[in-house]
């Protein structure tokens, strides 16, 4: 073979052998330079929200049922359910919280509302309150397959019901609850700001099926909805949907 065709022939097997590895080099770089899969995120169910349990303390003195939280009474030891939520965890604005206690045959419940327009308009027991700036509580008796609402507008008007079951809700029933209240500000008169209103609630433990002894528990949520000035209607909750609320008499 002459001299010029053998170095024809080993260029050209060099050539070949270089751009066989450089290939090879090349798909392992980008082998390792491929991130790992991600985990399927539509197949990550969202954890629920934890049940929420509130002990609820006995009575350490006097309450006297005026609409005011400053009796001895509230300055012991309570429950407090904190700032009501929105249904992204948020805390809501305008602020609302629950605070109990129980004892003398009654669960007490303290109900506070900030509220720059204060507006309640029903007057009569049974009216649809739930329309003005309002509480509404629900007591469930699980292993009874009871439920009890009730709805507390600002003027301290009620609409109370029973559910037995799946059953409808009996406004015939009534619950016997004592509501007294306080308002600071200036009711239905959105010309100038209001601050805050509150509640002072006496409900009966036998209405709600207790029989006031230590380690009681009944399923408990409580919601108020707000119309501030110039914006739409607000509702916050502590005890619904899936963080169910109950309360423990201690």
């Amino acid at each position: 073979m002459p001299h010029s065709t053998k170095l024809t022939v080993l260029a050209l097997t060099a050539l070949a052998a270089l751009c066989f590895f450089g290939a090879r080099y090349a798909a392992s770089s980008r082998a390792r330079a491929l991130p790992a899969p991600a985990p399927p995120t539509a197949a990550l169910a969202a954890p629920s929200a934890p049940a929420l349990e509130l002990r609820v303390p006995h009575l350490k003195a006097s309450i006297v049922l005026d609409g005011d939280m400053d009796d001895v009474g509230w300055t012991g030891p309570v429950a407090r359910t904190g700032g009501f939520t929105t249904p992204n965890g948020m805390t809501a604005k305008p602020y609302s919280e629950a605070r109990l206690v129980w004892g003398d045959g009654h669960l007490y419940l303290a109900l506070y509302a900030a509220d720059e327009d204060v507006r309640a308009a029903k007057r009569a027991p049974d009216d649809p309150v739930w329309q003005d700036d309002s509480f509404h509580l629900v007591f469930r008796d699980d292993r009874g397959g009871v439920e009890r609402a009730l709805d507390l507008s600002a003027l301290g008007v009620v609409s109370d019901a029973r559910r037995v079951g799946a059953g409808a809700l009996d406004y015939a029933w009534q619950s016997g609850v004592h509501v007294s209240r306080e308002i600071d500000g200036t009711l239905n008169d959105a010309n100038d700001d209001d601050e805050e209103w509150a509640l002072e609630v006496a409900m009966p433990l036998e209405s709600l099926g207790l029989r006031g002894e230590r380690g009681e528990r009944i399923g408990f949520a409580v919601r108020r909805c707000d119309t501030p000035h110039r914006s739409a209607r607000v509702c916050a909750s502590w005890g619904e949907g899936d963080a169910r609320g109950t309360l423990v008499l201690d």
